[in-house]
């Protein structure tokens, strides 16, 4: 006899009314999803470790390195909230049999990281 929250058989219907499983539940043997969710989590810690490096060198005196390393802590919790809500919906379109493919997501995480390098170029080309 199960008791209530035994294992089920995967991709079994669940009962009726019954709640759904937590998206961080892998759903298939490569883990695809969550080692994306890892690496956009990566991704945002190294931003966030940039924009703290600029923001030490803007108080010891370079003043215009303050906006930058501001905009690049906004862009390191912009990535890792993004991060969450990618994750939930690719988990979510995978159940659904859909794709999770997300063009945007591609497309923003390119531009941001081009006007970091294109921040960090100009930094090393006037300092």
């Amino acid at each position: 006899m199960s008791g209530p929250g035994g294992a089920g058989s995967p991709g079994g219907a669940g009962s009726p009314g019954g709640a759904a499983p937590h998206p961080t539940e892998p759903l298939d043997a490569g883990m695809q999803s969550e080692r994306t969710y890892l690496s956009w989590q990566r991704t945002g810690l190294g931003f966030a470790a940039i924009g703290a490096l600029l923001l030490r060198r803007a108080f010891d005196g370079h003043l215009v390195l303050a906006a930058p390393g501001l905009l690049t802590l906004l862009a390191a919790a912009l990535l890792t909230a993004r991060a969450q809500l990618r994750y939930r919906t690719m988990v979510a379109a995978i159940r659904l049999n859909r794709s999770p493919a997300d063009r945007r997501a591609v497309t923003a995480t390119a531009a941001l990281a081009t006007a970091l390098c294109l921040t960090g170029l100009a930094v090393i080309l006037l300092l």
